[in-house]
């Protein structure tokens, strides 16, 4: 039995300081953090970042054991006005020169939204495609400028919303510095539930040495809607799953997802059925 790297989400976390985030983070396996700032106003960040705030968070992290795998920046990169967009690349280009600060890590986003109120099945047209070609090919090369890597995670309700819009994605804008997030269960319907094992598959041949690191969530099909749930808790093929990434991946990045504070023990305990937990 091989090992993982697990961490979580910091905004799962019920924690109101980084103190407490870092003593609660503690009491878990935890070698590094999905680390969104701008989902962490509990604590009192926000978006904005300066070298010397990125780079002390990096120390406090570090002096609990701690990394920051992925540096979230969930901006939307295709939003439908021009003056907001331009304003949402230039605050991801931020980040990927902070991220020197924090030890290189991954930024990452989502594919987001052609209307301002979310979800919209425009999403789903060609032109929302050509936008999000258009954004991640300027992404790509402020990447490769500044010798940082960033990542895209594909989504049911996003433009990139399957494996082969992804494909699509990567032959158009074919850069190094480009990765991805591999999140099966964001791509799960009520219509492919029943061939996930299928999708997993295509998921990690198609991409191999493209993906950079692995989400952990599950899904339930309740009344014709698919629902996510905390790792564990529903009927993602996890076993399939997990052994599928270690005999591929050893020792790689995997990341508790939308769990809920109480169901992290119960999901590290269902996690060690499959796989060791490295702990450093």
């Amino acid at each position: 039995m091989t090992s993982l790297r697990l961490g979580i989400r910091a905004h799962d976390l019920p924690a109101t300081s980084l103190t407490e985030l870092l003593k609660q983070a503690e009491q878990y396996p935890f070698t590094h953090l999905h680390f969104a700032p701008a989902k962490l106003a509990q604590i009192g960040l926000g978006s904005d970042l300066t070298p010397g705030l990125a780079n002390y968070l990096h120390q406090q992290l570090q002096s609990h054991g701690l990394t920051v795998s992925i540096l979230g920046c969930y901006v939307n990169i295709v939003h439908p006005n021009p003056q907001i967009r331009e304003k949402n690349l230039q605050h991801f280009e931020d980040y990927l020169s902070l991220a020197r600060w924090f030890n290189n890590p991954i930024v990452a986003t989502e594919t987001g939204s052609v209307s301002e109120d979310g979800y919209s099945e425009a999403n789903f047209s060609e032109a929302a495609f050509d936008q999000v070609v258009a954004s991640v090919r300027r992404l790509a090369n402020t990447a490769e400028k500044l010798g940082t890597v960033f990542a895209i995670e594909p989504g049911m309700n996003h433009p990139i919303c399957t494996l082969e819009k992804t494909r699509r994605l990567f032959n158009l804008v074919d850069s190094p510095n480009m990765k991805i997030i591999c999140d099966p269960v964001n791509l799960i319907t009520t219509e492919n539930y029943r061939q996930q094992k299928q999708l997993i598959d295509e998921f990690l041949e198609d991409f191999g040495e493209r993906i950079i690191t692995f989400h952990l969530k599950d899904f339930t099909i309740r009344h014709h809607r698919c629902d996510v749930v905390s790792f564990g808790q529903g009927q993602f093929a996890r076993e399939y799953f997990i052994k599928a990434i270690i005999a591929r991946f050893p020792h790689t990045f995997c990341t508790f997802e939308g769990i809920q504070p109480q169901d992290i023990s119960p999901a590290i305990a269902e996690l060690r059925r499959y796989v060791n937990i490295d702990l450093v």
